[in-house]
């Protein structure tokens, strides 16, 4: 049984098919170097020369690839979601894999400022962007995590696993039980937010606005589901959404409570 939510700064992160140019000698396209140039009129030439597509490296951007076609016609492919980051000035694919920076855990390549927790404290993830912050913290002190790829999986206790994903621009986070709890379980995660306000609409999305009132980032309704798999989808047989509300204290403070209903199997 899983229990997850998740932020990011756009809802969605995939890129738009765009179907290749298929070339059968493989062998003369290494001779003839990387299918790319530094700009659009070497691309052009070399497109019509090795008659293939030359992608033009001044064209790129976070989000779109732009090539040179032996038609002598320019192809862009523009994506949902960024695909690269600049880092000291150059473009660089993204890559969400988890390193150890010092006090936290960071993406190799991500599109936003991205902070995991390396245990020992209660700031579980942030994400930052320009002069805006959202942080989800949890009421005990994490323990050292183990992680692979682009997720920190911290042991709770009691069969209770909680699992952060680095993601392009932002992080999901989820708790992976062991079983199905006999009782009413309660997370309630302190949220970290500056300039930002949380609230729930009513299809249950969260969504985060700045102090203008205008939407700065979102994440779908937190959902639970448990291990069975349908076999022709591959998704899980059985989800729900889970019981979630916003609450604010006096001090202004917000806190995400969630509550999956053990029912719910």
């Amino acid at each position: 049984m899983a229990v997850e939510a998740a932020v990011v700064v756009q809802a969605t992160e995939h890129g738009v098919a765009v179907d290749a140019a298929v070339i059968s000698d493989t062998s003369s396209v290494k001779s003839e170097g990387p299918a790319q140039a530094q700009d659009e009129a070497s691309a052009l030439l070399m497109a019509r020369l090795q008659d293939r597509k030359i992608e033009v490296l001044s064209a790129r951007s976070s989000d779109s690839t732009t090539w040179a076609l032996p038609s002598s016609e320019l192809q862009t492919a523009i994506y949902a979601g960024p695909i690269r980051a600049k880092l000291n000035g150059a473009w660089h694919d993204i890559d969400t894999s988890l390193s150890d920076t010092g006090s936290s855990l960071t993406p190799d390549v991500a599109a936003a400022d991205i902070a995991i927790s390396d245990g020992g404290d209660t700031a579980l993830a942030s994400v930052s962007k320009g002069a805006k912050t959202f942080g989800l913290g949890w009421e005990d002190e994490l323990p050292a995590p183990t992680v692979k790829d682009a997720t920190a999986s911290y042991v709770l206790g009691g069969g209770q696993t909680l699992k952060v994903t680095a993601l392009a621009q932002g992080f999901s986070q989820n708790v992976v039980l062991d079983k199905a709890p006999d009782s009413t379980v309660t997370y309630r995660i302190p949220l970290d937010l500056d300039g930002l306000k949380l609230s729930q609409a009513d299809s249950g999305h969260l969504l985060l606005k700045d102090t203008d009132g205008e939407l700065v980032a979102e994440a779908p309704a937190p959902m639970m589901w448990d291990s069975s798999k349908n076999q022709v989808s591959g998704e899980p047989e059985h989800q729900a959404r889970v019981a979630a509300k916003v609450e604010t204290g006096d001090d202004g403070k917000q806190s995400l409570v969630l509550t999956p209903d053990p029912r719910c199997q």
